[in-house]
């Protein structure tokens, strides 16, 4: 018994890195790894090393995306550039809206 609940929560911890993978890639869910899951009593995490490359992966992606170039830019309101790239997306909108050749 003891060896069929190590093997389920071995079976587990693979369907949720899987799953995670899936999550990232966009992939399209597995029911056989969310039953796997279920089973084991949603109390399954990823395995350390794993999470810990997650983070890094997600802390790389942060500092090369546009808002990350930007923040590290000394002296610059991150919030009123947004506002002003909102309110010109808006006025473009009411331009498009007004245009009557389209």
């Amino acid at each position: 018994m003891e060896r069929d609940a190590s093997f389920a929560q071995k079976k587990a911890e693979r369907a949720t890195v899987r799953s995670h993978f899936r999550d990232k890639y966009r992939l399209p869910k597995n029911e056989l790894d969310n039953t796997q899951i279920q089973l084991a009593g949603n109390e399954v995490e990823l395995p350390k090393e794993l999470a810990k490359m997650i983070a890094e992966d997600n802390e790389e992606e942060v500092k090369d995306s546009v808002i990350g170039q930007l923040a590290s830019i000394q002296n610059l309101d991150l919030d009123s550039v947004k506002d002003k790239a909102q309110a010109t997306i808006e006025e473009l909108k009411q331009t498009a809206k007004k245009c009557t050749v389209m």
